[in-house]
């Protein structure tokens, strides 16, 4: 029992001295998180607020198949309890351009689809949101983020990626 024991122990470390260098990792950055507020509502996204959206649903523009939902989101509080729309992956990346096998740049298109009810009627509002991945051998991160056509993100080293909307 002992050497068995010892073998596999033995396995295992032989198992994770064969890693490599320790360069052979690529950092993955793609975390999301979109707040939404108006002049009036700081959370339109909190759906216990009066005049806040009671859902939200992304429907990717790149999948084949016409609006099939993006999977990987969800609606999380901060620690100053406002609701943001966590987005870490599951619309399809399109490569856009690849400058060199060292650089290429990805991108991802989807409607962001806003529900609340009024007036006993449910009322949508889309947007279109566009996502620039930057992909390098070591690094995976979402480089610029487009609301509406206009650019609402540009990825700073280090900082995460928070887009504040204001409708």
């Amino acid at each position: 029992m002992k050497r068995r024991i010892s073998i596999i122990l033995t396995a295992i470390v032989l198992l994770f001295s064969c890693r490599g260098d320790g360069n052979d990792f690529q950092v993955i950055d793609q975390v999301l998180k979109l707040y939404v507020r108006s002049a009036n509502n700081p959370d339109l996204l909190n759906n216990q607020i009066d005049g806040s959206y009671s859902s939200v649903v992304l429907y990717d523009l790149l999948n084949p198949t016409a609006l099939t939902i993006v999977p990987g989101t969800s609606l999380l509080k901060d620690a100053d309890a406002i609701t943001y729309l966590d987005y870490t992956a599951g619309a399809i990346r399109q490569l856009k351009d690849s400058i060199s096998p060292e650089l290429k740049t990805y991108k991802s298109r989807f409607i962001i689809r806003y529900s609340k009810t009024v007036n006993s009627e449910v009322v949508n509002d889309d947007d279109i949101i566009e996502i620039e991945y930057r992909w390098t051998p070591s690094l995976f991160e979402l480089s610029k983020l487009s609301y509406d056509n206009e650019v609402k993100f540009t990825k700073v080293p280090g900082q995460p990626n928070i887009v504040r909307i204001v409708k």
